[in-house]
């Protein structure tokens, strides 16, 4: 078929680099040009992928079949909207905007515009959610009762990265919440969230919170508890348990090297991935092949809508942990994008 599709990369950091190499070995993809405020880090990547740097944000969209936003989230709905404007196609990493004022009107402009538009929730790329979703999707769950979530990184992010994340529900959250939402064909009605800062307390001077747990109940009843961690001691750790009326079940963390050392008394096994990255690498390339079958007309790929409504969620968990009470959900504000 030859690699017809020309996608323009905007971002050339790290995310930026994963879209480029799944971008370069897709069969059906190539990278049409790359382009970032840093021209020299542009020109780095390009050079690695022996592909073509833009002069400029306007000729990297006008040029291109479609475009891959992974540019700092404060930037996100200026490319959007530029690439709206050029009639350009774009997949945008989370979130659409800093405000949901602003996402909306993205939003309203692509649908205007008849561009597809798509958010990179990747998680839902990850084989063993998939498996998850179809397991609940067949009713081999029966009616879904308990939903029970865990998201802990690694590692500490850097505090200049804290100051302009929206905060760890924003940020961490995202992913989680059109996760179960995804998973589960249904939206929470009510949030509760405590949280605090035990690993950092540097993470308040933002308005932050480095671990929480949060209470959901879901708009048909079932019952969803998250709980996040920004540091562990063990890796990088993320599952989820899914229990209903027929049956349960669980997606725990994969072992890189699935080995065990047998021992007198004692069973010895390698721990989880250690890093955030080799544990959803995965999930990119089949991203993106999801992506061009949805600018085809073909699938099922994550919408403005989707981003907007893990947006509203996070939102009204922020209130919760501000005003320490649960908050009712209510997505009025997108119905006319729905319809």
């Amino acid at each position: 078929m030859g690699k017809d599709l020309g996608i323009a990369l905007i971002g050339a950091g790290f995310i930026g680099s994963v879209h480029a190499r799944c971008v370069q070995e897709n069969p059906r993809t190539h990278i049409s040009s790359i382009y970032d405020v840093d021209r020299a880090t542009a020109d780095h990547l390009a050079a690695r992928h022996a592909a073509r740097t833009a002069d400029s944000l306007e000729e990297a969209i006008a040029q291109a079949d479609a475009v891959i936003i992974g540019t700092p989230a404060d930037t996100h709905g200026d490319i959007a909207r530029l690439c709206i404007r050029h009639t350009t196609p774009f997949m945008c990493e989370k979130p659409l905007d800093t405000d949901i004022d602003s996402a909306m009107l993205t939003a309203r402009m692509a649908r205007e515009a008849n561009v597809f538009a798509g958010m990179g929730l990747n998680r839902r790329f990850d084989d063993h959610y998939r498996l998850l979703h179809q397991a609940v999707e067949n009713g081999n769950l029966g009616n879904l009762e308990l939903i029970l979530m865990t998201s802990r990184t690694q590692s500490l992010p850097k505090l200049e990265y804290v100051a302009k994340s929206g905060g760890q529900l924003r940020d961490k959250g995202a992913h989680w919440f059109d996760l179960v939402c995804w998973l589960t064909d249904d939206r929470p009605a009510q949030i509760y969230v405590q949280g605090a800062c035990l690993i950092d307390k540097r993470f308040a001077d933002h308005g932050d919170v480095d671990t929480a747990v949060i209470s959901m109940e879901m708009g048909r009843g079932a019952f969803c508890q998250m709980n996040f961690s920004r540091r562990t001691a063990y890796g990088y750790d993320e599952r989820i348990e899914i229990a209903g009326s027929e049956g349960m079940m669980q997606a725990s963390p994969p072992i890189p090297v699935n080995v065990a050392l047998y021992r007198g008394e004692t069973i010895t096994t390698r721990g989880v991935h250690q890093n955030w990255y080799p544990r959803v690498q995965n999930t990119y390339p089949a991203q993106l092949d999801s992506f061009v079958d949805a600018l085809a007309g073909n699938g099922d790929f994550p919408t403005l809508i989707d981003g907007l409504v893990a947006e509203i969620i996070a939102a009204a968990g922020n209130r919760s942990l501000k005003e320490n009470r649960p908050i009712p959900i209510a997505y009025d504000r997108i119905e006319e994008l729905e319809t």
